[in-house]
């Protein structure tokens, strides 16, 4: 199930789009939802990694219907990026198979990989033990006709996320209703039917919030991993969340990597200006472990977050690249990190094109979970403004915002 805030589109025909507001639209929403608790509870969790091959043993297996050019499938866990994560399944003759061994039940997607797989949403399972079958179809049918059959957990989770539909299915007709009620000549129609939309994906997101509270299980906690970023950014408080979260979901799983995902999910949605950096230990492209600490201690620095295959990332790179030359001899440090998948080949390359002069660690499948830490996990990269005792002082700062902090030193 997905929510979110649409686009605003102003005008008389805030009323036609309004009214044509898509189902299968308002299902990617939640997706979306684009991460006072943050380190206080680092030290009561334990964290476990999350790639621990276990003694759950889910078997995949499926046929892929009116796609003969598909030739493999991306396996992910829900919340990671395609672009630096997942294992390839491959279909042959429309068939699949794969044995998934993991340590922990948790909440997975399936993507078709045809160029497509940023426009459609996972077919999303529970890893349970036992198998699992699938009947993939083609863009058209894909929400509408996809087949999965088997495990107890899964069922569970898709009956939610029927329910889910069913209820923005109701709450949207409510909307419609009263934005018609409304009249093509009433004053400020498009303020008003803003007011009511923003109404109806906070109560959408109390309700899912509620849901998750109301299933204890593994299944509940996947709810609240999914879309707990969402849940603050539109309830515009943490507290909802961080309730739900150690009331019901952290003394029942402890051990589980869910725990880690929800420790930065509260982090990152604390970070902003004023609060301190978040440290961490990335490799150079030596392979040599670096701790950012080290590298800005007593220093204005920028933390450059950003991926080879970002094209506005390194854009932004290009652009810094001026001014790093001008204050680096004041002290000013730049720090980059590049986001990859399997190896730093491409991120090596980009920077000698690019010309990068500052040191560059690099972050292979998230192992550090970095992103996450930083509150920017659906991102390809940003950059945070830290000053010389540590304290962010900007995030996503424009070029300009830089030159002009730093020549006040």
């Amino acid at each position: 199930m997905f929510v979110g805030k649409p686009r605003e589109r102003g005008g008389l025909r805030q009323r036609v789009s309004y009214k044509q507001f898509k189902i299968n639209k308002m299902k990617r929403l939640f997706k979306r939802m684009v991460i006072g608790f943050t380190v206080f509870f680092l030290p009561l969790l334990t964290l476990v990694a999350q790639n621990d091959v276990g003694n759950i043993k889910c078997t995949l297996k499926g046929e892929v219907i009116d796609r003969p050019q598909v030739n493999r499938l991306i396996l992910l866990k829900a919340g990671e990026d395609p672009r630096v994560n997942g294992v390839h399944i491959p279909v042959n003759d429309g068939k699949f198979e794969y044995v998934l061994n993991c340590k922990h039940e948790e909440l997975y997607g399936l993507l078709i990989d045809d160029g497509l797989i940023r426009a459609i949403k996972p077919v999303e399972f529970i890893s349970e033990q036992g198998v699992i079958n699938f009947t993939l179809y083609n863009t058209e049918r894909y929400d509408v006709n996809n087949s999965i059959k088997g495990g107890v957990l899964t069922k569970e989770y898709l009956d939610f996320d029927i329910e889910g539909i069913n209820k923005q299915k109701v709450l949207m007709e409510e909307l419609n209703t009263k934005i018609l009620k409304l009249g093509k000549d009433a004053p400020d129609i498009s303020s008003v039917a803003k007011t009511l939309q923003d109404s109806l994906i906070r109560e959408l997101a109390i309700w899912v919030l509620q849901c998750a509270k109301e299933r204890p299980t593994i299944v509940g906690y996947s709810i609240m991993m999914q879309y707990g970023r969402t849940f603050i950014e539109i309830l515009n408080d943490i507290s909802p969340v961080a309730d739900v979260y150690q009331t019901v979901f952290a003394p029942k799983f402890p051990n589980h990597p869910y725990t880690a995902k929800m420790i930065n999910l509260f982090t990152g949605s604390s970070l902003k200006a004023g609060v301190s950096f978040i440290d961490f230990t990335a490799v150079d492209m030596n392979g040599n472990p670096v701790k950012l600490s080290e590298r800005i201690a007593g220093k204005t620095a920028i933390l450059h977050l950003w991926a080879s295959w970002c094209g506005p990332c390194r854009q932004k790179g290009k652009d810094l690249i001026p001014v790093y030359e001008e204050f680096r001899d004041k002290g000013f440090v730049v720090i980059g990190v590049a986001r990859e998948r399997n190896t730093s080949a491409a991120a090596e390359a980009a920077i000698k094109l690019d010309k990068y002069t500052w040191e560059n660690l690099v972050e292979i499948n998230d192992k550090e979970q970095i992103w996450a830490k930083y509150g920017i996990g659906n991102a390809a990269g940003s950059d945070f403004l830290i000053d010389e005792k540590g304290n962010i002082l900007a995030v996503a700062p424009s070029i300009e915002e830089i030159k002009n902090f730093l020549k006040t030193k």
